[in-house]
């Protein structure tokens, strides 16, 4: 499978690897022409910008409201409920349909789906003319598989409004009517309008249109093409790959089976019917199994020297998991582009190795120490202490090559190119491995994996001050640590500095002296209109107020037309404005796994919220218990495998009886909304804005510390 330096990337870059490289499994010319026609059209549709920006949503709430809902971000979200009741029934009439409209959306979370409805029918008696709160019932009555009624609802919508979310959503809303009803091709028909019309629901589109033409026998040769469509224009598509993998499957094409199913695997290691897939599929590829993953794979070091910065050192612990925990190898190769010397705590020197001559670290089961072998096999010492490799010349790089560890799926076995030192660390279960590095060497590398779609050097600049200032912060913290950070970190991706171009470097060396203070150096890579800092990422503010409502309101409405974070490319929102289905009995069976055991799945409650109404924790309720994810991270783990983009979303249950079947995931943006957004500074940096001004649009608070002059800005 090797091919000269390197070969294709997979688990490292799973899921971009998929949105470029999924096959299709038939040729162009045995495609269906129904398939074919309908990605012309989408390829060649221009979308209508005055019509996708047109509407300007109204987040106004009367007072009384405003006050209950603020004990939605102050208080855990029942009391919000409590406190709402006391409106329901208000003589204003503005003011009681506000309340209902509230507590119809907060009682749907908790799964009191006659409840929801009741509230529902209020608002709309109480406010008929609102367009939104008649959508609302649409999509609370699909959630109650009250189909026929939804379709009637959301068509009363369309004599409501023309405006384009409206409409859109609530065509989305009828094709899932249609579609749960088993009346496929009046789904399709809808999907198709919405498919060639509105680009923020393409990857959507494209999956159910995917799932759709899969069901009927008439058509699954469709179904490819779709899902093509729906992991280009979205690589995090859980659904949309957990198809393919299937569909691969069942067309006997086992090479993108395995890739797939070990794909999907990785990011959700406790599913135990992925588990099954994978352990076939390695037992029919057999010591071949490895190589039909998407690694990178070096001959030898590529950039071969850096030039040093002397600065505060970082220790970084490689082949991280999701969770950030270093994982245990059981071999690995390392080569040096200038001699090398191996050190350990007894002697100064154990060895010297020449310059591209490979030594191979092999846990050593027998005895539970390490082995260093030569190319043919030699063991040339062992020992159960740390020892660490360094290169003669400073200025030159290390390559850790072919890492293996008990469990392929864990954590990116990629080879990376590093500079300092690198410490092999035995233990019980193998060995683990410390890079230790000059923070200012270590910048670039960590611009090189954010920045791939970013061209303006002030964007750059910025963000190199943004991790410079979160690294100092990682060591200040913990000095004397293990190791501060991972390659998996959730503010840092480390793939090797044999990734660097000089725009990185440059904006380096340029900020080498400048970091933040007084702020929490955080960052992340897309933005839509509200983040948690309170910013807007445009020249006029949408007037967005928190309400339970207005969170799906305005994951209802469409960017305005200067956000700064807007793609080139009109079809490539996903990072910004997102739909994803998930499945109940996944979530369910993600919780057992974790020890967290509810029974089947009846409600998901977020229960406290920031004061934008980004999800901070979520209770899970089942017909044996409850249980509440603690953090952002473990509610994404658990409802999406950790694929969810953000915290700023919106749930629509899709129940069985009283169990819940699958859910509709609506959001926006990416991470947590704190800190710099990178598209947005590429934005701001279009504009003629500096990375000064950046910094100090996106941290208002924070001073810049020049600590060459010890000057603040």
């Amino acid at each position: 499978m090797r091919k000269s330096v390197l070969i294709s990337l997979f688990i490292g870059c799973a899921w971009l690897a998929w949105a470029q490289e999924v096959p299709s499994a038939v040729s162009e010319e045995q495609q269906p022409r129904r398939a074919a026609a309908l990605t012309a059209a989408r390829a060649d549709s221009q979308f209508n910008e005055a019509v996708l920006h047109k509407t300007v949503l109204n987040y106004a709430l009367p007072e009384e409201i405003e006050r209950g809902v603020k004990k939605c971000t102050t208080e855990d979200t029942d009391m919000c409920f409590i406190a709402l009741k006391a409106f329901e029934n208000h003589s204003e009439p503005a003011v009681a349909a506000a309340a209902n409209l509230e507590l119809a959306v907060l009682a749907m979370q908790r799964g009191l789906i006659k409840q929801a409805l009741a509230y529902d029918e209020q608002a709309v008696k109480l406010a008929p003319e609102d367009p939104f709160a008649t959508l609302t019932y649409g999509w609370h009555l699909l959630a109650a598989r009250k189909y026929k009624k939804a379709r009637k609802v959301f068509e009363d919508l369309f004599y409501l409004t023309a405006d384009f979310e409206y409409v859109s959503s609530a065509k989305l809303g009828q094709a899932l009517a249609w579609y749960f009803e088993g009346k496929r091709e009046k789904a399709a028909t809808q999907l198709q309008y919405l498919y060639t019309s509105n680009p923020y629901t393409i990857s959507f589109v494209s999956y159910m249109l995917g799932r759709i033409a899969s069901e009927m026998k008439n058509s699954q040769k469709m179904a490819p093409v779709f899902l093509q469509q729906a992991l280009s224009h979205d690589e995090k598509n859980y659904a949309a790959a957990e198809l393919f993998a299937q569909l691969s499957e069942r067309q006997k094409n086992k090479l993108h089976a395995w890739q797939y199913y070990a794909t999907l695997y990785a990011l959700d290691p406790s599913n135990k019917k992925l588990a099954k897939k994978v352990e076939r599929y390695i037992k029919d590829w057999g010591d071949k199994s490895i190589d039909y993953l998407y690694y990178l794979r070096l001959d030898q070091p590529i950039v071969q020297e850096i030039p040093s910065t002397p600065s505060p050192k970082v220790r970084m612990a490689l082949y991280a998991n999701h969770h950030q925990v270093p994982q245990a190898l059981l071999s690995a190769g390392v080569m040096g582009a200038s001699p090398m010397r191996i050190t350990d705590g007894k002697s100064d020197e154990r060895l010297r190795i020449a310059a591209y001559a490979e030594k191979h670290i092999v846990f050593n089961e027998e005895t539970g120490g390490v082995d260093l072998k030569d190319n043919k096999g030699h063991v040339e010492f062992s020992t159960k202490r740390p020892f660490t490799f360094r290169t003669e010349k400073a200025n030159r790089t290390l390559l850790v090559r072919n890492p293996l560890s008990k469990n392929l799926f864990a954590t990116a076995l990629n080879d990376k190119e590093i500079k300092g030192t690198l410490t092999v660390v035995p233990s019980a279960q193998g060995f683990t491995l410390i890079n230790e590095v000059y923070s200012e060497d270590l910048v670039p590398a960590l611009l090189a994996a954010q920045v791939q779609t970013v061209k303006e050097p002030a964007a750059m600049t910025a963000l190199a001050i943004v991790f410079r200032s979160a690294l100092l912060e990682a060591v200040a913290k913990q000095p004397q640590a293990p190791y501060h950070i991972t390659d998996n970190d959730d503010m840092f991706q480390f793939q090797g500095v044999n990734l660097l171009f000089q725009p990185l470097l440059t904006a380096s060396k340029q900020s080498k002296t400048l970091r933040l203070t007084q702020a929490q150096a955080d960052f992340y890579l897309q933005c839509g209109v509200v983040t948690d800092d309170g910013l807007e990422n445009t020249a006029q503010s949408i007037g967005y107020v928190f309400s339970p409502a207005n969170v799906s309101k305005y994951i209802l409405s469409n960017p305005p037309a200067d956000l700064y974070s807007s793609p080139q490319d009109p079809t490539k929102w996903a990072g910004i404005k997102w739909i994803y289905w998930l499945d109940g009995k996944e979530i369910q069976d993600r919780l057992a796994a974790a020890n967290h055991a509810v029974g089947k799945l009846r409600a998901i409650v977020p229960t406290r919220l920031t004061p934008q109404g980004r999800v901070l924790r979520v209770r899970f309720e089942g017909s044996k218990g409850s249980y509440e994810a603690a953090t952002p991270q473990e509610t994404a783990f658990l409802l999406s495998a950790g694929t969810l983009r953000s915290n700023m979303f919106d749930i629509v249950p899709f129940y069985k009886g009283k169990t819940l079947q699958a859910i509709l995931v609506r959001g926006y943006d990416t991470g947590l909304g704190k800190g710099l957004c990178l598209q947005g500074a590429q934005g701001m940096a279009k504009q003629g804005a500096d990375e000064m001004a950046i910094i100090k649009y996106y941290f208002p608070n924070a001073r810049i510390l020049d600590t060459n002059t010890g000057s603040i800005h």
